[in-house]
């Protein structure tokens, strides 16, 4: 081959190598959005995750250990990661705001990251003084936010992910419900257009009603994208619950919020509230409607 030929082949290579590249960026850069969207099999695992940690009550090493998780999972999606901290109850609280630009939120989605310290409710009174492993009271609703975090595209309307401590002790002595998002909204100066809570939402038997304090309108748009994504059964469209819960203090302050919660979980704040009795199914459920329902959102 002489020198021509050798300077023609690998000028042929050469443009061959830009036109591959090329495509594989063009696919990437231009990919549809439905490829990217929620993976309940991911969020099952950031479950799994939590639950191997132990007690994420208040104080205790898997409590520190959540945290370092969800703040390292945050940063890896690209989010910049802050803390609330403050005290309520002589308890040291600490909220963990994720946010992708420094500006305020119109929409902010939250959870609660710590479990209770005893399992009170356990069928067996022997088990009572253990701590509650919390796969599906604490950890689904923190894996659908950590799932969103990796999944929602970066130019949808303005989102903060919120992950609330100190939601789970109540009627424990120095204890009360709600501290984390109590001491967020009266601390913490930001008057989202929505507030959508998830709390208790991996259960392999999903049944999610109406709560009845939740803003009408919001959980009107929600139900209806959950029955166009074909969850209907699992986002039921009747009223039966009035929680307490962490979207509580953001209604008392006037911000419209929902709370999706389902609290027909016969393993609630018992030791049998494990990983096996969280489904990856409902997880995809939550979080699926959750990301069309932002991704919907007009600034």
């Amino acid at each position: 081959m002489n020198k021509r030929s050798i300077a023609l082949y690998l000028t042929i290579i050469g443009l061959l190598l830009i036109l591959v590249s090329g495509w594989y960026i063009s696919a990437f850069v231009n990919q549809d959005a439905e490829s990217i969207t929620f993976d309940g099999t991911r969020a099952y695992e950031d479950v799994r995750a939590q639950v191997e940690m132990g007690s994420r009550a208040p104080g205790t090493e898997g409590h520190a250990q959540v945290v370092e998780y969800i703040r390292a999972e945050l940063e890896a999606a690209g989010w910049i990661v802050e803390f609330h901290n403050s005290e309520r109850m002589g308890h040291p609280i600490q909220n963990v705001i994720a946010k992708r630009v420094d500006s305020a939120p119109l929409i902010l989605l939250g959870a609660h990251y710590d479990t209770r310290f005893v399992a009170d409710h356990d069928p067996d009174q022997s088990k009572r003084a253990e701590p509650v492993p919390g796969a599906n009271d604490g950890a689904s609703g923190v894996a659908v936010l950590l799932e969103l975090a990796r999944t929602l595209p970066a130019d949808s309307v303005p989102v903060w992910l919120v992950f609330f401590d100190a939601e789970d002790n109540g009627r424990i002595e120095g204890w009360d419900w709600i501290l984390g998002s109590r001491a967020f909204v009266e601390e913490v100066e930001v008057s989202p257009r929505a507030m959508v809570l998830v709390d208790m939402i991996g259960d392999a038997d999903l049944n999610i009603y109406l709560e009845k304090n939740s803003d009408e309108k919001i959980r009107a748009e929600i139900w209806l994208t959950a029955e166009e994504l074909g969850y209907g059964d699992q986002f039921i469209n009747e009223e039966k619950f009035s929680m307490l819960d962490d979207h509580t203090p953001f209604l008392e302050k006037g911000i419209p919020a929902v709370d999706i919660i389902d609290f027909d979980y016969p393993y609630w704040h018992t030791v049998s509230d494990t990983t096996d009795k969280v489904s990856a199914e409902s997880l995809h459920a939550v979080g699926d409607t959750l990301w069309h329902w932002v991704t919907s959102q007009l600034p």
